[in-house]
């Protein structure tokens, strides 16, 4: 009989499922990837680029109705599948532009058909 290792998850807000493109930037230039889960505190996202563990990023979400949300983000550890960010917080902008991001890509999530129809891309959950 083998051993079993349970590995238990201490992340605070729960990671919530989204397949959708996203838009970033590194000093290398101007990259697109795929945003998989996100959280109010970071962003699992896949891209063909090679990125550097501990670089800040620039990262866009795709725009609605010519309304783009822009954030940094610090790259704090990759695996196969691709990259784990966190969100940056600056001082004088604590958690309301991560409520912002939050409702944003929630709302993205709702009207999945009619964005991906205007960006060209689907951002409907697989």
């Amino acid at each position: 009989m083998g051993i079993t290792k349970k590995v238990f998850d201490t992340r605070i807000d729960p990671r919530i499922t989204y397949i959708g493109h996203i838009f970033f930037t590194t000093k290398s230039g101007f990259f697109e990837g795929e945003l998989t889960n996100y959280s109010r505190h970071g962003l699992f996202i896949k891209t063909q680029e090679d990125l550097t563990l501990g670089e800040i990023i620039t990262v866009a979400l795709p725009h609605e109705e010519n309304n783009q949300t822009k954030f940094q983000a610090q790259i704090l550890w990759r695996n196969n599948e691709g990259y784990g960010l966190e969100l940056l917080r600056k001082h004088n902008d604590t958690s309301l532009k991560l409520r912002k991001i939050e409702a944003k890509l929630l709302r993205l999530r709702k009207n999945g058909k009619e964005i991906s129809h205007k960006l060209g891309v689907s951002t409907k959950s697989r």
